[in-house]
């Protein structure tokens, strides 16, 4: 007898081991997982008590002592607990890898905390994502859900690869929404409105693969229509040369700059002027500077003077040509909604406000969104006898951490490059100490715009629009105030310096 007894709880044991998740016992001493019609019920409330504890074993019983159902049988993956959230893999929105080594993984959204840090991951370690939270992207990690700081994470396509280069643009035609893979049987990550702009990065199987909120995505291709691709536009230039007279001096900034009889290139060449000799310069007319030399007469070619007032504001009469990057179709560095073409003009528009109100004659590559080519650019300069040339952009990398100011110069053989560097080193500086970036310094990058032009030109990276710090600072109006207040007082400082 007591020999089938001590069989039937062993059997009862293993059965309720191995079939039912064991809770508390109720208060009436009722095991709730088991339904009372239940052949085992009678035996099974008998033997589990009441207890704080699900596995406590009565003392006195015939088996006593803490019980865990993992030591009747073993399992490769734990069993479901009831009130324990269990991670359902359809839910993932998207797939991330981490921008950076060391990337913290947290069990809470709490950066100030190390005692919630649950692991870590070095840059190319890739995430799925739950959900975006805030600053925040809820992650998977070791099958639980987990935290990670979004700015040190970028987006993957769903095979895993970088999202690459805007393809083209396009607008949505109805409302429509936006898929995890491409197919509509996939998540749905969110719903888009009619006629919202988005950019296309590939196409896969009728689907644009696009990005909305921050988060990739694929819409169905047919419910978008192409953004209308806009020729490339060259703004007409100045119909007649303008004319400049009053007290004037020319610096020579290149060696063996000819001085000719008449104001063409084929005149007779009377002499030669060294880099840093000085005339004194008459008139301009067009790219023709009448100066005096020797007592006499005489013309030079006025791109390689750095002209300067002798009286009154230094930039009076000085003609600038200010391009804002980008334009039209080519809506350059691009994150979320924020566009470095939009950035770059609103920049120039208030430097040339600025210049204008010093004297300054001041044409703009581009007023509008519209798309001058890099040569169109080039031609529209000279084709209006500019004198300095400063083209506008906004910077990006894939390392999120790189940010700061920087300002580059082309240098080609014959050229004026040491005014370029003069220009940059003055520009770049104002905008280090005005807005507070980071110097990234004046440097030497051989851009179209600025290696084909024949006068003194830069190109401003203002800051990278893929770092957070620099990107408040760029769309933020009270900074972009002082970014034009710096170049404008960087330009001013060029032609104060004799």
């Amino acid at each position: 007898m007591y020999f089938k007894k001590v069989s039937l709880m062993l059997c009862i044991l293993f059965i309720s081991a191995s079939i039912f998740t064991i809770h508390n016992a109720s208060a009436s001493g009722g095991f709730e997982d088991i339904s009372p019609k239940h052949e085992a019920y009678e035996e099974i409330n008998n033997f589990v008590v009441n207890k704080s504890s699900f596995a406590d074993v009565a003392v006195g019983r015939e088996l006593s002592g803490y019980v865990e159902q993992h030591s009747f049988f073993k399992s490769e993956k734990e069993l479901p607990v009831k009130g324990v959230a269990v991670l359902d893999t359809s839910q993932v929105i998207g797939l991330v890898s981490s921008t950076t080594d060391g990337l913290n993984i947290r069990k809470s959204k709490d950066s100030s905390s190390k005692a919630n840090i649950v692991g870590t991951i070095n840059k190319g370690g890739k995430l799925s994502v739950y959900a975006v939270e805030g600053d925040w992207l809820k992650v998977s990690y070791n099958d639980a859900f987990a935290f990670v700081y979004k700015t040190y994470a970028q987006f993957l396509d769903v095979d895993g690869n970088a999202l690459g280069n805007i393809q083209k643009q396009v607008t949505t035609t109805q409302s429509i929404n936006s898929y995890v893979k491409p197919t509509s049987s996939s998540k749905v990550i969110s719903t888009i409105n009619s006629k919202v702009k988005l950019p296309v990065y590939k196409t896969v199987n009728g689907y644009y693969l696009t990005v909305v909120n921050g988060v990739p995505g694929y819409i169905v291709a047919d419910s978008t229509a192409d953004v209308k691709v806009e020729k490339p536009s060259i703004p007409n230039p100045t119909q007649t040369p303008p004319t400049v007279s009053g007290d004037l001096l020319g610096r020579v900034t290149v060696d063996n700059l000819n001085i000719r009889k008449e104001a063409n290139s084929t005149s007779t060449v009377l002499c030669k002027l060294k880099k840093g000799e000085y005339v004194q310069v008459n008139s301009i007319n067009g790219y023709w500077a009448q100066v005096i030399y020797n007592g006499q007469e005489a013309y030079v070619h006025k791109s390689y003077l750095k002209i300067l007032n002798q009286s009154g504001n230094a930039l009076k009469d000085r003609i600038i040509i200010i391009d804002p990057g980008h334009g039209g179709k080519d809506p350059g560095t691009v994150v979320g909604t924020i566009a470095e073409k939009n950035i770059a003009l609103k920049v120039s528009t208030l430097v040339t406000q600025k210049l204008e109100a010093a004297g300054a004659k001041v044409l703009m590559t581009r007023t509008g969104d519209t798309y001058p080519t890099r040569e169109g650019r080039v031609d529209f300069t000279h084709a209006n006898y500019g004198e300095i040339f400063v083209s506008i952009h906004v910077n990006y990398a894939d390392n999120i951490t790189a940010q700061g100011t920087e300002t580059f110069f082309a240098k080609t053989p014959g050229d004026m490059h040491q005014e370029d560097i003069d220009l940059g080193t003055f520009v770049n500086n104002q905008i280090v100490k005005n807005v507070n970036m980071k110097d990234r310094k004046v440097k030497k990058g051989n851009f179209i715009v600025i290696a084909n032009t024949n006068i003194p030109a830069i190109l401003v990276e203002l800051g990278f629009l893929s770092n957070s710090e620099d990107r408040a600072k760029l769309t933020n109006d009270q900074y972009i105030e002082l970014f034009a207040e710096s170049i404008y007082k960087g330009i001013l400082e060029y032609y104060s310096k004799q």
